[in-house]
């Protein structure tokens, strides 16, 4: 994703002189933005003070760090927890057909994650 050529502080200045009375065209076109990124700004940021914006963005920041965190946790456990796959037992000999080995109650298939079965 492309990144704001505006500071955060920038962007809240912006909109704090939206708040004060400055028509927001005269905003958008002195800071050379759209109004469309006016209001995901305004949607965005709302009436956020510095000290919150800081807040957001440890926030933001250790989500990301912890999200990679579980992604790594879960590649581990996948990787220690690979299930065997059932193998169909060898066919007897006159036999024109293979069997597979009688699975109690279990869902065979391309959709047996959705059945609940993993």
């Amino acid at each position: 994703m492309r990144h704001s050529q505006h500071t955060d502080s920038e962007i809240l200045h912006l909109l704090y002189e939206a708040e004060m009375g400055v028509s927001i065209a005269e905003i958008c076109s002195t800071a050379h933005i759209s109004l469309r990124t006016f209001y995901r700004w305004r949607k965005r940021y709302g009436s956020l003070t510095p000290a919150a914006l800081l807040h957001m963005k440890d926030l933001e920041l250790e989500n990301q760090r912890l999200k990679a965190l579980v992604s790594r946790l879960s590649e581990r456990r996948s990787d220690v927890i690979t299930p065997a796959s059932p193998t169909p037992q060898r066919a007897e000999k006159g036999s024109g057909e293979q069997r597979l080995p009688h699975m109690h109650g279990t869902s065979l298939g391309r959709f047996a994650s959705v059945r609940g079965m993993r």
